[in-house]
């Protein structure tokens, strides 16, 4: 977290920072997932982000930070059927 922290304080004080403009945003979402489901979420982010992680430096192209953070908002109910984890 102190990173993630270190790098946007570095951002907003460089010249021209300009946060509306570089699209910069902070998301949250609330979602009820199961362990099947969840993994199945992060397994499509990962395909979504991969698939541009190799593009290269250009002109047209600026590199930007992109620091996903997934925990449960609550302790995981125990399960009640089936192996317990």
């Amino acid at each position: 977290m102190a990173t993630l922290m270190a790098e946007f304080d570095a951002y907003l004080d460089r010249d021209g920072a300009e946060p509306t403009a570089d699209l910069v945003g902070f998301r949250q979402h609330a979602l009820w997932l199961s362990q099947e489901e969840i993994a199945e979420m992060i397994n499509d982010l990962r395909s979504v982000i991969v698939a541009r992680m190799n593009r290269e430096p250009s002109p047209e192209r600026t590199r930007y930070l992109l620091s996903p953070i997934l925990f449960p908002a609550e302790p995981r109910t125990p399960r009640t059927t089936g192996p317990h984890v």
